[in-house]
């Protein structure tokens, strides 16, 4: 097998002439121009492609590669793996580096591209979502959990499915709410999202969410969950986190730690919906935010502040979490006078 190389040790890098600190600063914007998790794929698939060139007989030049191999070894990934995804960042990674590098990129050849389209097409499986949760769902939950209760493990799962369906939230924006990050006024509350998926210049933004004054309503919810599991508004914590069981006080308490792992708030939810009949395997933690998106759509929502309010940046992103219901789609020929 071949050594581990970074791709700032390939072409131009390797024989750049200037000052560490120079040279340390260049591959370090180059490096922030992506998310740290796509550059260390970027990373990661980059090496492997490597590895595979030292390991072919005789061993195949890996930088600066030729359209003829990268093709063979996306063929070679492909059977190997049949994963779309896998191909994709083998492919992303080898452009990456080599244009980055001031090289001739062999992923522009026609070959390579023909070779990609045709492992996406092999490999494509049909894709299986998670159904949207209904706010009939939600209902069922906020009466099995949040009426009349105490308990704070009941008011907690109730105030996470509200939240996430209100704001459109994802698993990684709700459990990252801090205290801090919550403003009440009359009638809404403001949620500050610090970090989101597609925010990637790290500014923020505000979900607002209105009070309905209703038994499902998450402004109410969150209200009573900050107050039973007594969260100062001075709190800079993470409002969702692990329970403890006090023996002393026989009450749940908070635990000091960070915020609460996504096995652990799949589990919740599923349990959840399982104690109030629904069949579970149809539902994920995604389901919260598909319903909230789905029932804005078909409630006729502006595109703007439906892709506002869900943080989307494509109608592509904002489109695949609408399911629209037997009404609005017959609208569709009712709309053709015949």
């Amino acid at each position: 097998m071949g050594p581990v190389i970074d791709v700032f040790q390939t072409g131009r890098w390797a024989s750049i002439q200037t000052s560490g600190e120079n040279l340390a600063d260049l591959k370090f914007f180059c490096e922030k121009s992506k998310s740290e998790s796509t550059f260390r794929k970027y990373r990661y698939a980059f090496n492997s492609w490597i590895k595979w060139c030292y390991s072919q007989s005789p061993k195949v030049q890996h930088f600066p590669a030729s359209d003829f191999n990268v093709s063979i070894y996306l063929i070679n990934l492909s059977k190997q793996f049949n994963s779309v995804a896998k191909v994709n960042e083998a492919f992303y990674a080898i452009s990456w580096a080599h244009e980055i590098s001031g090289t001739q990129n062999p992923c522009h050849s026609s070959l390579v591209v023909s070779v990609l389209e045709g492992a996406r097409r092999l490999s494509a499986k049909p894709v299986t979502k998670k159904e949207p949760i209904t706010s009939e769902i939600l209902q069922q939950i906020v009466n099995r959990y949040g009426t009349g209760s105490s308990s704070l493990p009941d008011i907690r799962i109730s105030c996470m499915c509200l939240l996430s369906y209100a704001a459109f939230l994802r698993f990684s924006e709700l459990v990252n709410l801090k205290r801090s990050d919550i403003t009440f006024y009359e009638d809404h509350l403001s949620l500050y999202i610090s970090k989101s998926k597609t925010d990637k210049y790290k500014t923020g933004s505000n979900v607002i969410v209105s009070k309905t004054n209703n038994v499902t309503c998450p402004y109410g919810m969150l209200q009573l969950y900050l107050k039973i599991a007594d969260i100062a508004s001075d709190s800079d914590c993470f409002i969702f986190r692990a329970l403890s069981f006090c023996k002393k006080s026989g009450k749940y308490k908070l635990r000091n730690s960070g915020p609460l792992s996504y096995s652990r708030a799949r589990e919740l939810l599923l349990n959840a919906l399982e104690s109030v009949g629904v069949d579970k395997s149809k539902f994920g933690l995604h389901s919260l935010r598909s319903g909230g998106a789905t029932a804005a759509a078909n409630a006729g929502v502006s595109d703007r502040l439906f892709k506002k309010h869900g943080r989307w940046r494509s109608d592509n992103a904002k489109d695949g979490y609408v399911h629209e219901n037997v009404k609005s789609l017959m609208s569709v020929s009712q709309s053709l006078n015949i």
